[in-house]
């Protein structure tokens, strides 16, 4: 199951309860994948699937979810997770007063909408980015990014300038997203919709899909038919 099918699971849920959901687009959702609403109750929900690994929800999941919940002007907060909380979470989810939903990853849902390509961020990313882990991808001008991990948490990597540091996985959904839909994005962008000013390492990595042709004026990429 890939992080969006959870999504779509999630969605399922609040569905059976009666609610009217609205699963939000991997960009500029301010860290809220699904809205519930029944009535006057507008539901603020993330979804964190972690299928058993070691990773556990922290307490600035929890405040971030808290900081979406009055942003979106909405009446509860929801954390949907088939994972477990460190202990500061819990205190900080019950001080909130935000709501940890534990679902079943074992629940049957369809599988995520197609664009006009065919083709879905999450199977881009399972087939062509995860297996960039321990690769070291190489610029025209010879500076490298050396992948140290690719996981659903985004890309962790070393610069050629010595910098470790990670690329969360949102900016390269905006921009597979993006490129899927209008079939192009640009740096500039990619900058715009992303704080940590990695425009470079996401045209880097997101050039190594066959599908995707680097540009030079402007700088960034476009979706070419193979």
């Amino acid at each position: 199951m890939t992080p969006r099918q959870f999504e779509e699971l999630v969605c399922n849920y609040f569905q059976k309860q009666g609610y009217k959901t609205e699963l939000t687009p991997y960009s500029g959702d301010f860290g809220v994948d699904v809205f519930a609403i029944n009535g006057y109750e507008k539901i603020a929900v993330q979804a964190k699937m972690y299928r058993g690994s070691n990773r556990k929800i922290n307490k600035q999941a929890i405040m971030e979810l808290h900081g979406a919940k009055d942003f979106f002007n909405c009446t509860k907060a929801v954390m949907a997770t088939d994972g477990i909380l460190l202990q500061t979470a819990t205190t900080v989810a019950e001080k909130l007063k935000i709501e940890i939903l534990h679902i079943d990853i074992n629940q049957s849902l369809p599988l995520s909408k197609t664009n006009i390509h065919g083709k879905t961020f999450d199977d881009i990313w399972e087939k062509y980015i995860i297996p960039l882990e321990g690769k070291t991808l190489t610029r025209k001008n010879g500076d490298t990014n050396q992948i140290l991990k690719a996981d659903w948490g985004g890309i962790q990597r070393i610069t050629s300038n010595g910098r470790e540091g990670k690329i969360k996985i949102e900016i390269f959904k905006y921009s597979i997203n993006k490129l899927l839909t209008d079939g192009f994005v640009t740096r500039d962008e990619i900058n715009q919709n992303y704080t940590g000013r990695a425009s470079s390492g996401v045209v880097l990595v997101l050039s190594q899909i066959p599908f995707f042709q680097l540009t030079e004026t402007p700088i960034g990429l476009l979706y070419k038919s193979i």
